[in-house]
């Protein structure tokens, strides 16, 4: 069994939905399972349009275009009017919910949610003209999550049975299933995301439960390269890479991965491949255990927007607990740390995401000293051989 991502540039033309039909169907005999997200730009306009609500009338009419177009270039005229008043439908109760200025965090999942269950539906609609057998399953119904919203993490044991019950009877019935990525929901049932990019980590959560022979992510990239390629030209295609090397790729800045894609992979040691989906017939890059490793640096990776934040004080000197009490505030505060450096009086650290760090500086200067840069930049060295590498360090 494999699992096969398709992220939302697979699904932006019509050409490119062939592909993945074409795809699917020369992995026939493999069982695989889909996992999409929403079409290319849907998930911004649905976001845009929980800001104002002003916004609504524009967002809804742009969505409505944009399928409309994969519809028409899709299917034949009666099929055109099926697909045409599912979407209708759904974009009906999108207009429903965005009814008011401000959104909670769970009515914003709710919203952006949208963009995969439509994208689903139409792509099991295309497997099917393409005369493969297959259903959409939305990922409410499999993947559940802690409450989390706007990132919600999966709860191991129960959504392994939900997707057992789920999808093993569909595939056993010579099915595709078509699942929506991106989201899941609560043991209470509200529907919660995974984060931007978060169809990947749907991807390996599947495939985890179903313990399959393999994830691929499908995208617009041959795979990951030693550099981006939009910016390092002579940047070289990396056939395989370490689980290891992988997660700190995606965590520092490459975005051909979501950051926890790799975590259920590990734990279940399933490889995850990322392929091209405008360039089926390549071997993509493989992530593994025990890739082949031939240089001590694999790749070079980088990250806008950084914050670094510097807090001092004498209380640190010898003294027992510091860190801990430091790194509490930030939990408290729900900030997650990427980098530490640490000195006999202070401790530098830095942050992707600066929303509750006015708050944590001020909780944190209660008993230090604090001051913070924002919107910085980083370079990352990844490579499984740089701790080992004296030569590489000194260079």
């Amino acid at each position: 069994m494999i699992i096969s991502k398709f992220g939302g540039t697979s699904l932006s033309t019509a050409d490119r939905i062939k592909i993945l039909c074409k795809i699917t169907e020369k992995g026939l005999d493999k069982r695989p399972i889909l996992v999409v997200s929403a079409v290319s730009g849907v998930t911004d306009v649905l976001l845009d349009a929980t800001f104002s609500l002003k916004n609504k009338p524009l967002s809804i009419t742009k969505i409505r275009k944009i399928h409309n177009q994969l519809i028409k270039d899709l299917f034949n005229v009666k099929k055109q009017k099926e697909v045409s008043k599912y979407v209708d439908l759904k974009l009906n109760e999108v207009s429903r919910l965005l009814c008011k200025e401000n959104y909670k965090k769970a009515e914003v999942d709710n919203i952006i949610a949208y963009g995969e269950i439509i994208s689903s539906y139409i792509v099991t609609q295309a497997l099917e003209t393409f005369g493969i057998k297959a259903q959409q399953v939305v990922a409410n119904n499999l993947i559940v999550t802690d409450d989390n919203f706007g990132s919600a993490e999966f709860l191991p044991a129960l959504t392994q049975k939900k997707v057992i019950d789920v999808l093993e009877p569909i595939t056993k019935k010579n099915i595709v299933p078509v699942v929506t990525g991106f989201m899941g929901s609560t043991k209470d049932g509200q529907i919660t995301t995974l984060g931007r990019g978060g169809s990947d980590y749907s991807a390996a959560i599947i495939g985890f439960c179903l313990k399959a022979s393999e994830v691929q992510i499908w995208t617009d990239v041959d795979g990951i390269f030693t550099a981006d390629p939009k910016i390092a030209k002579n940047a070289k295609l990396l056939q395989q890479v370490s689980y290891k090397e992988a997660s700190e790729l995606a965590a520092f800045g490459a975005k051909v991965l979501h950051p926890r894609t790799i975590k259920p992979a590990i734990k279940a040691g399933i490889p995850v491949r990322v392929l091209n989906t405008l360039k089926p017939e390549g071997k993509g890059t493989l992530i593994c255990d025990k890739p082949d490793l031939q240089n001590p640096i694999t790749a070079i990776s980088y990250k806008r927007k950084i914050s670094l934040v510097n807090i001092y004080s004498t209380e640190m000197l010898f003294s027992k607990g510091f860190l801990a009490r430091i790194f509490k505030e930030f939990a408290k505060h729900n900030i997650s740390v990427d980098l530490v450096s640490v000195s006999e009086v202070s401790v530098s650290v830095t942050l992707e995401n600066d929303e509750n760090l006015d708050a944590g500086i001020k909780s944190l200067s209660k008993f230090s000293s604090v001051s913070s840069n924002k919107n910085l930049g980083m370079v990352s060295l990844i490579g499984e051989g740089i701790v080992t590498s004296s030569s590489t360090i000194r260079r």
